[in-house]
């Protein structure tokens, strides 16, 4: 009988020691992803169909609930409770969540006005993890407007009896620093004062860790340099030293290729080589190849970094781009030089065009033949998002202008503006983020290639129609474009869990065929969308609808955030 109860119980913890999934119920507040990588089973995203549900050892899984109920603690739960049972060969976690702990008071004590750095008020669930990130936040504001060196004193006050937490920073910044002596090492291909003219900052100035964040960026445009270090951390009372070291690729000659897809271009092939370093100073020279559904290209580039936060470029290529009604050929070359002066873009160029008009089925529109266009042109940009691929806060404007008079060397007087802004702001359901875009054309004497003219529809225009569908037609269906454009969007960017993002947006478009839109005729869309954040940006795919006809929808799918 010893024997058989023996075995039996042996029998009972084999199958108890058999992998099962697990299952979370009660857990209002935090999400079940969260909850799978505190127990260290990460769960497959829902897409991830191919991958095997999550399965755990059951003699493991009460060992685990002391660090699911910590990890509640952390996000203000000082009371729940996690307990386990097998149900139906599978793992039930039961969670037991209980009132949480709820801020109070906040106060600061602070030079700087950091209310709106303070991520806590009066009722909000006080969030220990948040807090922390609170105080980096801070000390990153002080470091941002001059003062190196900060003494932060931030304490949260927990009274579990009452769930309640009171809040205090107090900082105590020194007096505003400056930069001081700045010390460049670079290895014998690239000057010292290549990287000098590159830095955003100069010795005797208002010391700014985001100017120097803004130094490094500058520095890794570059594709020359492998590593830059910049070392401000040796403070000399108020006065911080800075010591860069420079490296570059050891093999400068660079091959690429790449695939990809897009819902304007389809499917995308590229391929290129580039020397990095092309006889020193972070010079490059390259030739690169692209092909599309719509859009073919072959070209050849060099740039060169100059003093003073200038740099001259130059590209040549040749084209070809299918529209619908017509095809264009086309030898291109331009020459610009731009100038930095933080946070503003400047750049002026030429550009000559040589276009070919071909397989034209409507004369009048798209008349075929041959066009030299030489355009002087000036662009201006500012931007002060947080981010390029996918901003949170800050904004983005941008102004383009180019024209040409008739003559020898060009076919038509005309000119063309082009301006964009865009806006986004963090609130504490998600992001609103906005969008205003202009152009306008005009055409005194001569004509332009038809494809100068603006097109709308597409993932970067008017989101319920396809790649260039939106707008006046000809007899045979196809898009004649615009000589003017109006474009507005509304965003709104709502978390969901983890790694996801929903996107309600609504877009706007007015064109017209003179210089100015006609804004008594608008064309509205609105649709949901979806994002999937990965490190090098959301990955997103949104759905469109026309507002006066919900039968005109459209698909986009892109990479990264429209603006």
């Amino acid at each position: 009988m010893k024997r058989v109860l023996a075995f039996s119980l042996f029998f009972v913890q084999l199958l108890s020691a058999v992998p099962l999934p697990v299952k979370f119920r009660g857990n209002d507040h935090i999400e079940e992803s969260r909850l799978y990588e505190v127990m260290g089973i990460p769960k497959p995203l829902f897409f991830e169909f191919w991958k095997k549900k999550p399965k755990i050892d059951p003699t493991k899984v009460n060992a685990l609930l002391p660090a699911i109920e910590e990890y509640y603690k952390s996000h203000g739960f000082y009371h729940t409770r996690a307990s386990s049972r097998i149900e139906k060969n599978r793992i039930i976690i039961d969670i037991v969540e209980n009132v949480p702990i709820r801020v109070a008071d906040v106060s600061a004590v602070s030079t700087l006005d950091i209310e709106k750095i303070i991520p806590f008020h009066p009722g909000d669930r006080f969030d220990a993890e948040l807090f922390v990130k609170s105080k980096e936040k801070i000390k990153r504001y002080y470091r941002d407007n001059h003062f190196c060196n900060v003494y932060l004193d931030a304490k949260a006050f927990v009274d579990i009896e009452k769930n309640e937490a009171y809040i205090v920073y107090d900082v105590h910044p020194n007096d505003p620093c400056v930069f001081g002596k700045i010390t460049i090492h670079t290895p014998p291909t690239v000057d010292e004062r290549i990287i000098r003219s590159l830095l955003m900052f100069r010795s005797g100035e208002p010391y700014s860790a985001e100017l120097i964040r803004r130094s490094y960026r500058e520095i890794y445009a570059n594709e020359g340099i492998e590593r830059v270090i910049i070392d401000d951390t040796k403070h000399q009372g108020n006065e911080v030293p800075v010591n860069i070291t420079v490296t570059v690729y050891t093999k400068p000659v660079h091959f690429t290729a790449g695939a990809g897809y897009s819902s304007d271009e389809g499917i995308n092939l590229q391929m290129g080589v580039k020397h990095r370093n092309f006889f020193g100073n972070l010079k490059t020279v390259g030739i690169d190849t692209r092909y599309s559904q719509i859009k073919q290209y072959v070209r050849t580039t060099a740039e060169m970094p100059l003093a003073h936060h200038n740099r001259l470029g130059m590209e040549a290529g040749v084209k070809k781009e299918i529209f619908d009604g017509y095809d264009e050929y086309s030898i291109l070359a331009s020459f610009n030089l731009k100038h930095i002066r933080h946070p503003h873009y400047f750049q002026e160029g030429i550009i000559f065009d040589r276009s070919d008009t071909r397989n034209s089925n409507d004369p009048v529109n798209f008349p075929n033949g041959k066009l030299t266009i030489v355009s002087p042109g000036l662009r201006w940009e500012v931007d002060r998002r947080d981010s390029f691929l996918d901003p949170t806060q800050g904004y983005r404007i941008e102004l383009e202008g180019k024209g040409s008079v008739k003559c020898y060397v060009s076919d038509a007087t005309y000119y063309k503006i082009m301006g964009s802004a865009s806006y986004h702001k963090s609130v504490d359901w998600g992001i609103v983020s906005t969008r205003l875009k202009l152009g306008s054309i005009d055409v005194m004497t001569g004509r332009i290639p038809p494809s100068y003219r603006f097109y709308a529809g597409g993932m970067n225009s008017n989101r319920a129609y396809n790649y260039r569908r939106l707008g006046p037609k000809n007899r045979y269906g196809d898009p004649i474009g615009a000589y003017s454009i109006a474009e507005g969007t509304l965003e709104f960017r709502i978390p969901l869990g983890d790694n996801f993002r929903w996107v309600l947006f609504s877009d706007v478009t007015f064109l017209g065929q003179d210089a100015f839109p006609d804004f008594g005729k608008s064309y509205i869309a609105v649709g949901p969308g979806i994002r999937y954040l990965t490190p090098m940006g959301p990955i997103a795919l949104d759905v469109g609808f026309d507002v006066e006809d919900f039968g005109q929808f459209a698909f986009h799918f892109h990479i990264g955030e429209l603006f």
